[in-house]
């Protein structure tokens, strides 16, 4: 068994897996692939974002039940009528294949654009990988979203405020899930600048879509996307078992079916332990500290939405790496296990190939399984960023300076 480990070790070290033309190629083939096994078929989501646009131009309510949207409707916020524009205006399937060639594409360059170190991101793809598909099949926005919490810390490490706040404050109008770059705030050398820049960015996205509709029709449509939200998630709450949810506020609620207490209780002693670790302000020059700041922004998001599906998870899978890679001390053999617990119950479990269908079908999609190991990294991860020293020190598992 060790021989055939270290036979493994030593394949999986060639220079073939780190080389960016392996890892380009594949990320360029990954939606090519999806793309043409959807192709003709149903896409119902990708019909959903197109609305959005059509809607807009043709000044329709974004947040309607439309009988060609089959049931479902928009949630996104009217700016989102500028990015999914190029695809609207071609044949559906032309359309929905270079959109899902679009979202791989943020991705890859959002991880390429990390300041991270080389084996850092190639560890990043190759551990991404297999979740990267999970949103693809059915053309959801989520990779751009995790796409867009990687520009905003990338942007903030390298002191680039404008570009920051940009991400951040396009993210919030699209999604509202962008507030949580906010948390970088206290990151920003300019925070002034910061400030005015996120001002202006929000101006001009209020105003954008009023150029291909009008003013009267946006405000009205803000308040209707308003509406959508608090309506869907009053939905998610009210259906214990629908496929919506899979969060940490999920777990209980599906495992006792219990649709009656207020999330309130999850979410207030959630919103608390988040915090925890900015008391800590001594560490904020550590770019380590900073780093698990991004791991738990990006697992904190998932787990905290009542509207967290099972291909939402793309964003914790580039929080586990980033968790695991950038600490300043030696990750020891049970962080080792707890990484490979995450990936393969985050990621796998959702694989024909690697899991036996009854498994997710029968266990971890109707109690939210798949948000567990999230829900322990992120907990093991606001301990450590509670209790560590995040600065650049070599230091041994138990925390003694070496």
């Amino acid at each position: 068994m060790r021989q055939c480990l270290v036979k493994a070790k030593s394949f999986f070290q060639l220079p073939f897996w780190s080389d960016w033309r392996t890892i380009t190629v594949v990320y360029a083939l990954i939606p090519v692939i999806v793309g043409l096994l959807k192709w003709h078929k149903s896409n119902d989501t990708y019909q959903i974002y197109k609305s959005v646009f059509w809607n807009t131009i043709n000044q329709q309510s974004l947040y309607e039940f439309y009988p060609y949207l089959k049931g479902d409707c928009n949630h996104y916020g009217p700016i989102f009528s500028y990015v999914i524009a190029p695809f609207a205006l071609l044949p559906d399937t032309w359309g929905m294949l270079l959109w899902e060639c679009f979202l791989v594409a943020l991705f890859y360059v959002a991880v390429r654009y990390m300041p991270l170190q080389r084996w850092q991101k190639v560890f990043m793809f190759w551990f991404c990988a297999h979740e990267v598909l999970t949103p693809l099949f059915v053309e959801q926005y989520d990779l751009a979203m995790a796409a867009g919490y990687l520009f905003m810390f990338a942007c903030i490490e390298k002191k680039q405020p404008v570009w920051a706040a940009f991400f951040i404050v396009l993210n919030i109008f699209i999604k509202l899930y962008g507030v949580m770059g906010l948390a970088f705030f206290f990151f920003v050398h300019d925070k002034r600048r910061f400030l005015l820049a996120c001002l202006g960015w929000a101006a001009l996205f209020f105003v954008a879509p009023m150029l291909i509709s009008s003013p009267e029709y946006v405000v009205q449509q803000y308040v209707g996307w308003y509406e959508s939200l608090v309506a869907k998630n009053a939905q998610n709450l009210a259906e214990a078992f629908n496929t919506t949810n899979t969060s940490l506020l999920g777990i209980p609620r599906k495992i006792s079916g219990n649709t009656e207490y207020s999330d309130l209780w999850l979410i207030v002693p959630g919103i608390l332990v988040f915090l925890s670790p900015f008391r800590r302000i001594d560490q904020y020059r550590h770019v380590a500290f900073r780093y698990a700041m991004l791991a738990s922004v990006t697992m904190f998001v998932t787990l905290f939405s009542t509207g967290t599906e099972s291909y939402g998870y793309i964003a914790p899978m580039t929080g586990f790496v980033v968790w695991y890679t950038t600490s300043p001390w030696q990750r020891g053999r049970r962080d080792l296990i707890l990484l490979i617990y995450a990936f393969v119950f985050t990621s796998l479990c959702t694989s024909d190939v690697f899991f036996p269908r009854f498994i997710w079908k029968q266990l971890i999609e109707p109690y939210a399984l798949k948000a567990l190991p999230t829900t322990i990294v992120w907990f093991y991860l606001i301990w450590e960023m509670n209790t560590r020293d995040y600065s650049n020190k070599v230091c041994a598992e138990d925390g003694s300076v070496r």
